[in-house]
């Protein structure tokens, strides 16, 4: 287990220069990589956050987590991406998908998967300096030749297949129940599968709501913002058959109430039907005695790692027990 990664998720609903700051101490506590949510009408921008971080670190990589095809223009998004890329001398990772917050925010549904696909392509064929396609436009860069790692954020079953096929790696969120995990690794099995790739190449990181501290009311408590967004994805688009009976029918109480432009707030309405069924199953929570098996847990089902959202209102605290008192234990 030496070699599992664990990387900090943020959400930038505070300065960029404040979210640069948090990724350069998740660098000197020694987390691999951080990933920033990119949504436009509910944070700050991603890339701006991420630029200042790569002027504040040397090793941690840097991630947007996530983008998507539809509020960026690929060639947009390559652009920043590379931009990045040479900012942070080769640290950036592209972390897309269908698009949730971001774009129910502003009334569009989520892309297709064929769309994503095809900008999964163009991505790639852009940052190596290649002439692509899009929409019956050609297009390119003219200044780079420099590729970067494409993740795709993937919960449903078809979104971890295509994964499975496409991606360097998939960062997938369908909660902390090692049946929910299997479900996901099994997906991205049998997408590579299809390809003929051989699984074990894809990279696989759990992006799991997590708050850990000594005091357990505080952690719990802290982590039910998240937990409300990170459910309702799971209740959107994990197949109910694979949710045990119970906890969907708590999931889909909560759905009802959903409102994206209360997204992981602490004080969101639907917050309330947050029960503990809802807590256990779809984050790690509690103090650092509780965490620690429960992550070993799902190491032991294969992932390579963990993608934290550090949501909590003090996020240095939180990320300084998880450096102190929960990774080296994981990892021994």
């Amino acid at each position: 287990m030496s070699d599992i990664a664990f990387h900090i998720g943020l959400l930038p609903d505070r300065p960029a220069d404040e979210i640069a700051d948090l990724i350069s101490h998740a660098e000197g506590l020694g987390f691999a990589g951080a990933w920033v949510a990119d949504s436009q009408s509910i944070f700050r921008d991603c890339y701006a956050a991420l630029t200042l971080a790569a002027d504040r670190t040397t090793a941690i990589s840097l991630a947007t987590g996530v983008t998507n095809p539809l509020t960026r223009h690929p060639a947009v998004t390559a652009g920043a991406l590379a931009t990045l890329q040479e900012q942070s001398a080769g640290r950036a990772v592209c972390g897309i998908g269908v698009g949730e917050s971001a774009v129910q925010t502003i009334g569009r549904a989520p892309a297709r998967l064929a769309e994503l696909e095809q900008a999964t392509h163009v991505l790639r064929g852009l940052l190596s300096g290649e002439s692509v396609s899009w929409k019956g436009a050609e297009i390119r860069l003219t200044w780079t030749h420099t590729p970067v790692p494409i993740w795709f954020a993937s919960t449903g079953p078809r979104s971890l297949r295509l994964g499975g096929r496409l991606a360097d790696g998939v960062l997938f969120q369908v909660g902390a129940a090692p049946e929910l995990v299997t479900y996901a690794l099994r997906a991205i099995d049998a997408g590579a599968n299809e390809a003929g790739r051989d699984g074990r190449n894809v990279g696989r990181l759990v992006r799991l709501a997590c708050s850990v501290a000594h005091d357990r009311d505080w952690a719990r408590r802290e982590v039910r913002g998240y937990v409300a967004a990170a459910a309702g994805t799971v209740y959107g688009s994990v197949p109910h058959d694979s949710i045990p009976a119970d906890l969907l029918d708590d999931l889909r109480r909560m759905k009802e109430q959903y409102d994206y432009f209360e997204h992981a707030s602490a004080t969101a309405r639907h917050e309330e039907l947050i029960n503990d069924r809802i807590i256990d199953a779809i984050s790690i929570s509690g103090t650092p005695d509780e965490a620690v098996p429960r992550f070993r847990e799902l190491v032991e089902l294969g992932v390579d790692g963990f993608v934290l959202p550090i949501t909590t209102s003090d996020p240095r605290a939180t990320m300084e027990v998880l450096a102190s008192e929960v990774i080296p234990r994981v990892r021994s």
